[in-house]
């Protein structure tokens, strides 16, 4: 059956679409993490002392010029994404044939921009863990979504799409623990894994460690919780590293090579960035690429999955 012209230039339209509200969610992923990062007082002089004082709530202000250019650009990228969106849904479901699948995903973009918005205007300035943890996994969606709708992956079917969806979970819950680990300023807590180990057994494993809504006000537990995510977001990256060598390799036998090295490529990038973190004093820019390289790897494992 011949492919109606029109159609076929709506679905070209939706994914170029599709393909820059991915571009500007990259770009969002990238001002917030600026944001929060240098708001919490990381990459400041002197290091690490002024990290305690912005710990307590007495940060100097010497990002504070950065910080609001940071916080302009993410509104108005934030303002287009939604006006991109609105337009990717009305391009599949208002006009005819509605196009269902891409309309879902619109639809799924559309409800992730205005919970964002939501959030954003109900807790405007605020650096609880809980706050940060929904802007970061929303944004970090969002720009999954909007990469699967404007770059689909050929079908994969079978182990491969089993692996890439247990590297998107792991990757997922990587990501989470590693904001909480941001968000609750536990990056000193412990350097190496011993010295975390021992922190960590300082204090017996309670659950509400986990809870982005507990502060942990006592000292012993605010160390013990900055431990037990550092070893929780590093026990994850551990965990994900021979599924997504497997995933690799399937990727890799079914001549689809390109996107086993990029895999590579992104996941190297990220744990060196990572592990070497602590040694290098968390630069800010540092920090940044760990961030930006969980992005796209997210993005290519959702188109994969």
């Amino acid at each position: 059956m011949p492919v109606d012209p029109s159609l076929a230039r709506r679905q070209r339209a939706i994914r170029v679409l599709a393909c820059v509200v991915a571009a500007l969610m990259l770009a969002t992923a990238v001002l917030s993490a600026y944001m929060r990062l240098a708001q919490s007082g990381l990459d400041c002089q002197p290091w690490p002392a002024c990290f305690a004082q912005a710990a307590a709530g007495t940060a100097t202000a010497d990002a504070g010029a950065g910080i609001a250019l940071a916080r302009l650009a993410h509104r108005v990228v934030a303002s287009l994404v939604l006006v991109l969106v609105v337009l990717l849904v009305l391009a599949a479901l208002a006009m005819r044939p509605r196009l269902r699948a891409e309309g879902s995903a619109a639809l799924v973009l559309l409800l992730l921009t205005l919970a964002l918005a939501l959030l954003g205007a109900t807790m405007r300035g605020s650096t609880h863990a809980a706050v940060v943890l929904g802007n970061l996994l929303g944004g970090f969606l969002m720009l999954a979504v909007a990469t699967r709708l404007g770059w689909p992956a050929p079908a994969g079917g079978g182990a491969l799409t089993a692996l890439a969806r247990l590297s998107l979970l792991l990757l997922l819950l990587g990501i989470a623990l590693g904001a909480l680990l941001s968000a609750t300023r536990s990056t000193l807590a412990c350097e190496g894994f011993a010295h975390c180990l021992q922190q960590a057994g300082a204090v017996d494993w309670n659950w509400r460690l986990l809870d982005p809504w507990s502060r942990g006000v006592a000292p012993e537990s605010g160390a013990a919780r900055g431990a037990w995510l550092q070893l929780l977001h590093r026990g994850a990256a551990l965990a994900l590293l021979p599924v997504l060598a497997a995933l690799i390799g399937a990727l890799w036998r079914a001549g689809r090579r390109a996107g086993g090295v990029a895999l590579a490529l992104l996941f190297a990038l990220q744990w060196l960035a990572g592990s070497l973190l602590p040694a290098a004093a968390w630069p800010l820019g540092q920090v940044l690429a760990h961030n930006l390289s969980a992005a796209l790897l997210l993005a290519l494992l959702m188109r994969l999955a």
